[in-house]
């Protein structure tokens, strides 16, 4: 009966260590640009910084390596009128800048 006990509990806590890792290493991954068959995203090659999202960066003004590369976009219409928008081309700092524009300024 304890042993059976205590291998249910080294299952259940080798079950929690695993969804642990697993949380932990999605979370640490950039996620590269979306796009659909009209819209190939490009590879992760240099050509384009990594996708950014100014929100989550209120105090942080974007000085990682490619920041001032412009990010990779493309539209198109699609045959209904509705205009589909992937990625914004913007560098990473003109974005946080529009969006948080320039403390200094106050704007």
């Amino acid at each position: 009966m304890i042993r059976c006990i205590t291998l249910t509990l080294s299952i259940f806590m080798l079950c929690q260590v695993s969804t642990l890792l697993a949380a932990e290493s999605s979370r640490d991954s950039q996620p590269w640009y979306a796009g659909d068959e009209r819209c190939p995203p490009p590879k992760n090659d240099g050509t384009y910084s990594a996708p950014y999202n100014p929100m989550d960066h209120k105090y942080e003004y974007p000085m990682f390596d490619g920041a001032d590369k412009p990010g990779w976009s493309c539209s198109y219409q699609r045959e209904d009128g509705i205009i589909v928008q992937f990625g914004d081309s913007r560098t990473p700092q003109e974005q946080w800048l529009a969006v948080w524009g320039d403390f200094d300024n106050n704007n």
